[in-house]
This record gives C-alpha cells, sequence and structure tokens, in this order.
C-alpha cells in the first residue's frame, strides 16, 4: 500500500528555509523519493514536480499569524514534513525541520524568549523526529528545548553544482572590485555593528577597500543611520538584491565576511566558498563546522581579531592567481553532497519514520 508524504514547501524562494527546500526538490527531480509525495507550497513548486507527485497549492506566507494560518490547510497524509520551525501546531505524524535556536537565543525580552521557547518546544515535542542541519544546531536543540539526541537527526545540506558553475564563469570575466561582502539578514545575532568598527580598522579600508551589506531589508535603515559619516563613505547597504544580481556580486568581490554570534549553519558562507570565493567568518555557532578549514577564522566578539582577519583575507585574495578559485571550489565540492545525495538522505529518513509509525501502529 503506498504512503503519502506531505512536503511543506510553503518557504520556497523565502528565506533560508526556501533555499534548502529549493535544492530539496532538484534533487528529487533527478532522484524521486519512495511513494507518493504531495507538495504543498506556491505555484513556483509546479516545475519541480516528477510523476508520482500532487501540488496543493498556497498563496499565503509560511510565517502568517505565527505560521498558524495554514493550520487547517495541511495536506491529508501519513506524516507532513515541515521543513521549517514555525508551522502550525496542530497535532499529526510530522517530521520538523529546526534550523536553530537564535530566536530564543536572541530574544527582545524575557517574555519574548518565553512566548518563542514555548512555541518551539511545543513544535518539537507534537513531531516524531525532529531534522536540523548542523551539529551545533542539534546540541542547541538538545540544550535550549529538551530534545533527546536520538529524537534528532542532521540532514548533509549539499553544495549546488550548478551556481558554483555560474559564478566561476563569470568570476573569469568580471573585473575584481575591492570589496568585502556581506550577505544576509540584519539581525542582531549577526554582529553587523562589530564587524563595520572592525572594517574601519583594517588595511584593506586604507587601501581603498568597500564593505558592501547585503539583505537587510527593513532593518537597512536602521543600520544605515547608525553610520557615522565617515563609515557611510567606505561601507554601502542595499536592502535586497535578487538571485542574478547577488551572483554577479559574488564573481565580483575579493571576499565574503560573515561576522555572526551565533549561526545555525551559515548558507552564504558555504554557497561562497562552492563558488571559489575566498571566506572569513566568526567562531560563531557552525561556521567553523560548515567551512572545514577552508576559510580565515576569528573570535566573534573581537574587533581586533575580525580587523587582522580581514585583512589577511584580503591578501589571500589578491594573491590568488589564475584557477585558484576553481581549485577553492572542487575542494568543498568534494566533501559536500550533490543534490540528489541530499534527496536520497532525505528520502531515507521519511521511510524510517513513516515505517516506524506503520510498525507501531500495528502492534
Amino acid at each position: 500500500m503506498s504512503r503519502t508524504v506531505a512536503l511543506d514547501c510553503r518557504w520556497l524562494a523565502y528565506t533560508g528555509a526556501g533555499r534548502v527546500v529549493e535544492l530539496l526538490l532538484r534533487g528529487f527531480a533527478e532522484r524521486p523519493p519512495t511513494g507518493h509525495w504531495v507538495l504543498w507550497g506556491p505555484s513556483d513548486i509546479e516545475q519541480f514536480r516528477w510523476s508520482d507527485s500532487d501540488l496543493v497549492l498556497s498563496r499565503d506566507l509560511p510565517n502568517t499569524w505565527r505560521g498558524q494560518r495554514d493550520w487547517f490547510r495541511v495536506p491529508s497524509s501519513d506524516l507532513v514534513v515541515f521543513m521549517h520551525q514555525q508551522r502550525p501546531l496542530r497535532p499529526l505524524p510530522a517530521l520538523t525541520m529546526i534550523l536553530d535556536t537564535t530566536p530564543i537565543q536572541f530574544a527582545a525580552s524575557r517574555l519574548d524568549r518565553a512566548v518563542k521557547a514555548q512555541f518551539l518546544r511545543r513544535a518539537a515535542a507534537m513531531s516524531s523526529g525532529i531534522l536540523t542541519i548542523s551539529e551545533f544546531s542539534r546540541r542547541a536543540i538538545e540544550d535550549d528545548l529538551g530534545v533527546p539526541s536520538d529524537k534528532i537527526e542532521i540532514l548533509d545540506l549539499p553544495a549546488d553544482e550548478r551556481l558554483a558553475a555560474r559564478v566561476l564563469a563569470a568570476r573569469s570575466q568580471a573585473r575584481q572590485e575591492d570589496v568585502a561582502l556581506y550577505l544576509g539578514l540584519f539581525l542582531p545575532h549577526k554582529n553587523l555593528p562589530r564587524l563595520v568598527e572592525a572594517f574601519g580598522r583594517t588595511t584593506f579600508r586604507r587601501d581603498g577597500g568597500r564593505l558592501l551589506l547585503v539583505g537587510g531589508k527593513g532593518a537597512a535603515a536602521a543600520l544605515h543611520d547608525s553610520l557615522t559619516e565617515d563609515q557611510r563613505g567606505y561601507v554601502e547597504i542595499r536592502p535586497r538584491c535578487s538571485q542574478s544580481e547577488i551572483e554577479h556580486l559574488l564573481a565580483s568581490c575579493r571576499f565574503l565576511v560573515q561576522p555572526s554570534l551565533v549561526e545555525g549553519f551559515g548558507l552564504p558562507v558555504w554557497e561562497a566558498l562552492a563558488s571559489g570565493l575566498p571566506v572569513c567568518v566568526s567562531d560563531g555557532g557552525a561556521l567553523p563546522e560548515i567551512t572545514r578549514g577552508l576559510a580565515e577564522t576569528f573570535p566573534a566578539r573581537s574587533v581586533e581579531a575580525m580587523a587582522a582577519a580581514v585583512d589577511a583575507c584580503a591578501a589571500r585574495a589578491s594573491a590568488m592567481g589564475p584557477g585558484d578559485d576553481a581549485r577553492l571550489s572542487a575542494r568543498l565540492l568534494a566533501q559536500a553532497p550533490t543534490v540528489a545525495d541530499f534527496a536520497v538522505q532525505f528520502d531515507g529518513v521519511v521511510q524510517r519514520h513513516l515505517d516506524a509509525a506503520a510498525h507501531h501502529g500495528s502492534r
């Protein structure tokens, strides 16, 4: 008897979780999963469907009403896989992806922390299993939410070989600019005020280098207002960029910097390395874990160490010769799963939970 899995794709093209959904769907297009799957999400999912899959379309943002707007709209299935921790708190057979616990660690107040912790604990308790994306996040989920380790599975995120190939091809043609690039949200745990201060102390900046911060959306204006007149001369802020613009920036900048106090994974860093771009990162959370010795590192709270790492990364970038970016990319890609590998791993996890549920139900 075929079993049905509902995959929550509502995050597609929305935040880092959407990028994970995209990579998974691309993998399933190459290696279709076992059984019957229902893809629940925006109309963009139609391009990823395979023969034994159905679509249930959703028009609303998945975080509306703290994720509860779709409480009655969850597709009927033997198992639902929620690809983000902000999910409908509806009791049904489910796996839930918890990317990290930074909403708790960097809550705005004690009340906010308590509300968010209670939400995540309920989401975890309602799930037969928890999926996450790094060893650091697994430990945080255990410590902050009290989830037992045997309930948590780490998924090995794939490298996007298509993105890497496009950026490498563009880097061979683009004019390199003396720019250090940051990609991501402008949240408190991203540690951007320290980055701006540290960058101002670098030799790279004194020699004409600039810092480009991309992705802040609504928080961009506040960060811009906090800059001094001098800092505005070498710090540029862009609230958002299209995917093609991001790829152009990866192709034309000198290096990427990620100064986070805590990071559950660090997808921009991962994709920059896969694209052959030099990277410097803090010791925040999973960043040392995912960069695998391929990045300059620094203590997240040390402005002096951050400035030194930026200069070291700038020097390494300037010393790169023809083909060095392709070799850096190849080193990362050799260690990372492909999207097809990711799909096979993901399907294996889902099938084990379906088998366990069927065994439990037959007892």
